[in-house]
């Protein structure tokens, strides 16, 4: 009984020893106090804020825009600056509109961290581009058929713009810089044309149009007005054509030509007939076409002088009412 008393306290000791050592290996990293240990120096040198700017690489003059600063902290807040101007948006975003043009801008983001001594700095440059605007096509108002007519188109861009071109419902045609040549057939009355200008960088494209008159005529020639006449009564005549942009007149009762495209009439002698003659000229391409009317006058013939001299006689009352064109 003393043997197996002695040894079972010989393990008590040993297992108490077996503590002590065990308590005394972790005394460098507990506290005595009960308080949490403090990171060393190396700890402190690995906490770092990186940011970054997200955006495009260019904005346009008018054409709202927006850039976002990112960092590696969640509880960061963000100042940023465009331009060395201060700007402030929702958060890490910042939505801006360039006004005027300028080569380019850089934006400034400082992103701070919870410990105010944790920052980080950085920059982007974005080029600033502007238009196409006030796009225009210059050239002559009116085309003649068969003739070359030339015609230019004008933008405001920057850096610069490329051209393309469309004729009526045709393709579009691009490699001919901002000048076109159109030659008009003679069936057509008008063309249209449309020039867009596209940014060479923002790929932006505003589109400029033009309906060009065409000049044709004078076709359909007619002189309106009746066919048979009665002696000493007053009777009207008009002249009509199609023409574009406009037609001149010169109209005629037998050898009696006058300008203008009416005329009011009155025969006071008895005649078989006479003719009317109308000539219709283009005012743009000069082009002219006439029309005859042969007019039966009605009535007896029994007063007709016997006299040569009477017969030959002017027999005819014509009044002429010029046209609104003059030649």
């Amino acid at each position: 009984m003393d043997n197996m008393s002695k040894q079972y306290g010989g393990h008590i000791h040993v297992s108490i020893l077996l503590l002590l050592l065990f308590l005394a290996g972790l005394q460098p990293v507990l506290s005595t106090d009960g308080e949490d240990p403090e990171l060393d120096d190396s700890d402190n040198e690995g906490v770092k804020i990186n940011c970054t700017i997200v955006g495009p690489d260019y904005v346009t003059v008018g054409v709202p825009s927006s850039i976002e600063c990112d960092a590696n902290c969640p509880a960061c807040t963000y100042s940023m600056s465009l331009d060395g101007q201060s700007a402030w948006g929702q958060g890490n975003v910042l939505a801006f509109t360039v006004n005027s043009w300028v080569e380019a801008l850089t934006v400034t983001c400082t992103a701070t961290g919870e410990n105010p001594g944790l920052t980080a700095t950085t920059t982007k440059k974005l080029q600033v581009l502007a238009g196409p605007a006030n796009v225009s096509i210059t050239g002559p108002n009116l085309m003649n058929p068969s003739v070359s007519h030339t015609y230019s188109c004008h933008a405001y861009c920057r850096p610069s713009c490329s051209y393309a071109w469309k004729i009526d419902k045709g393709p579009w045609i691009s490699g001919q810089g901002n000048v076109i040549s159109i030659t008009p057939q003679e069936i057509d009355h008008s063309k249209i044309l449309i020039c867009k200008a596209t940014n060479s960088v923002s790929g932006l494209f505003v589109a400029a149009t033009r309906n060009i008159a065409v000049t044709y005529g004078p076709s359909e020639v007619h002189i309106k007005g009746p066919d048979v006449i009665a002696i000493s009564e007053k009777h009207k005549f008009v002249c009509t054509a199609k023409c574009l942009p406009s037609c001149r007149y010169v109209s005629s009762v037998n050898s009696q030509t006058v300008r203008g495209n009416v005329i009011e009439m009155t025969v006071d002698h008895p005649l078989k007939s006479v003719t009317l003659k109308c000539e219709a000229q283009n005012t743009a391409s000069r082009r002219t076409a006439t029309a005859l009317k042969t007019v039966q006058i009605s009535g007896s013939f029994h007063n007709l002088s016997t006299r040569p001299e009477e017969t030959s006689a002017v027999l005819l009352l014509a009044f002429i009412i010029s046209a609104a064109f003059p030649l």
